[in-house]
């Protein structure tokens, strides 16, 4: 199972790859992560927000391949507590598709792939910064994978 993250993203600082990089060497090798971070479309003094976040999200469609599992990231979205998490997880895996986690700009995702995505997921109706976003998600699907592998890190 491949499990991407694919965002917009004007830099990407050391300590949060690192942080990505520690979580994702926790899995098993039946499981491949990447983060595929996309440049942000121009914003200038008086811009479009509306049209940003259309081309925003026509890059990211471009890179979601057809068949994957398709999980966005939207203040909008479903609540999850871990039980729901890992039960969502454990459906996820048996769905034998990829997944790919979508995260939208600074002004967020189109209503289009919000709509077309296969399941909505808020992290929180907090906003916290691009960075840590990918680190978050990646320790709630760590959690929820060890919880069924009755490895002892969710306790």
């Amino acid at each position: 199972m491949n499990i991407n993250f694919l965002l917009i993203e004007s830099s990407r600082p050391q300590w949060s790859e690192m942080a990505f990089e520690s979580y994702k060497s926790k899995f098993n090798k039946s499981i491949t992560i990447s983060w595929n971070g996309i440049k942000p479309a121009t914003r200038n003094k008086n811009y479009s927000v509306s049209e940003v976040v259309q081309k925003e999200s026509a890059l990211l469609k471009k890179k979601i391949k057809e068949h994957d599992f398709v999980i966005a990231l939207d203040k909008e979205g479903i609540n999850l507590d871990t039980e729901k998490l890992k039960s969502n997880f454990e459906n996820w895996i048996a769905s034998s598709k990829d997944v790919t986690f979508v995260i939208g700009g600074p002004d967020g995702l189109s209503y289009e792939l919000i709509e077309e995505s296969n399941f909505c997921w808020s992290l929180s109706q907090l906003t916290f910064p691009h960075a840590v976003v990918p680190i978050l998600v990646l320790e709630q699907i760590y959690r929820a994978w060890s919880m069924t592998q009755n490895h002892p890190y969710h306790r």
